[in-house]
């Protein structure tokens, strides 16, 4: 039986996660930023509540979807790193047999 593993594209994915993740960390700091920003046109404040209750009502769920991305950037990275240590064990094995002949 054959196993076929793009590694690459393994990590690649991988990092990608670990972007979302962090730019899931960062949402709250650029909300804030956005709510600074528009500050009060013309001395109303309705959009500027309107970016703060977005946040208050995305925040659980963007914390959830950040729990899920870590679970599996988690297991993903556990794959890459399995198999690169079986790679490595196996390359080491077969080396030794091939210096012993």
């Amino acid at each position: 039986m054959d196993v076929l593993l793009d590694r690459a594209r393994l990590r690649d994915a991988r990092d990608t996660l670990k972007t979302a993740k962090s730019d899931f960390d960062d949402a709250a700091s650029i909300n804030d930023a956005l709510e600074d920003a528009i500050g009060n046109p013309q001395g109303k404040s309705k959009l500027r509540d309107r970016v703060g209750w977005f946040e208050a009502n995305w925040s659980g769920n963007r914390d959830d979807l950040k729990e899920s991305i870590e679970n599996v950037y988690k297991r993903l990275d556990g794959i890459i790193d399995g198999w690169d240590e079986w790679e490595a064990e196996a390359s080491a094995s077969l080396e030794g047999k091939e210096g012993s002949s």
